[in-house]
């Protein structure tokens, strides 16, 4: 078979539904999908082991997969998934994004740094760049589903792929801001974005600091970025030299997220 066949063949409309049903299993309803609150977040972000092991468990096989296809850009993914449905152009986000943090864990995680963040950072500027993630009302309407589509850019050692992810949050809040001072939407208003106009206005302080708190977590990986080029946590698993500066920052408590 060939390398689209094997992609396709891994990656099928049923892996894409079973990721996204997965990842957001542990919300509460649709409200959570319009603004997830702080413990909504806590799952996909300080989930432990029990997490790790469930993705490891449903998920690694497919990553391996895709390792053995051996895909040289996200051009590659897109070419033989041809994701339509803009929650699958998603559910290839976090499987490429996220899922690699959780299966490979320590030394491995050089596999998510090196062969998984390029290919998942392909695939949001592709989203990007075709209008998905604040065109697609699925999408714009619902910020559980918009703020992974940023990710990958937050995850990039490229400065400009930052200054893509903080204009890309601001417009999130932008849209929050908006929904909140609405007395009424426009006549041709869709359901998802009469649906976050409500769960926006039922509680606007939780919905603005939720939007908010995305875009100060980029802000902090972006002044890393800015400052050092890179991740300094990464070196020691993908063999780099760090630099006094670097080691300084760790030392004193510098973060080692990203």
């Amino acid at each position: 078979m060939s390398k689209a066949n094997d992609l396709r063949s891994a990656l099928t409309p049923a892996l894409l539904a079973e990721v996204r049903d997965f990842w957001f299993e542990h919300l509460a309803g649709p409200d959570s999908l319009v603004i997830p609150v702080r413990e909504d977040s806590m799952r996909w972000f300080a989930g432990g082991e029990e997490l790790d092991r469930l993705c490891v468990q449903r998920f690694q096989p497919t990553l391996e997969a895709i390792r053995r296809c051996a895909p040289t850009s996200g051009d590659d993914i897109i070419a033989a998934v041809d994701p339509l449905d803009p929650r699958d152009w998603m559910s290839l986000l976090v499987l490429l994004d996220q899922m690699p943090r959780n299966c490979y864990r320590g030394p491995l995680s050089a596999t998510a740094f090196t062969f998984f963040d390029p290919l998942a950072r392909d695939l949001a500027m592709a989203a990007m760049k075709r209008g998905i993630p604040d065109g697609a009302p699925v999408i714009r309407w619902q910020l559980a589903y918009r703020s992974w589509f940023y990710m990958p850019l937050m995850h990039s050692e490229e400065l400009a792929a930052h200054e893509t992810a903080v204009a890309a949050f601001g417009k999130m809040i932008d849209d929050v801001r908006a929904l909140s001072s609405e007395k009424e939407g426009p006549k041709d208003e869709d359901e998802f974005r009469a649906k976050a106009r409500t769960v926006v206005q039922s509680n606007v302080e939780q919905a603005i600091k939720v939007a908010s708190m995305n875009a100060d977590f980029e802000k902090k990986h972006y002044d890393i970025i800015k400052r050092f080029g890179r991740y300094p946590h990464r070196n020691p698993v993908l063999g780099r030299e760090p630099t006094a500066e670097e080691v300084d920052y760790l030392a004193n408590g510098g973060e080692t997220f990203g």
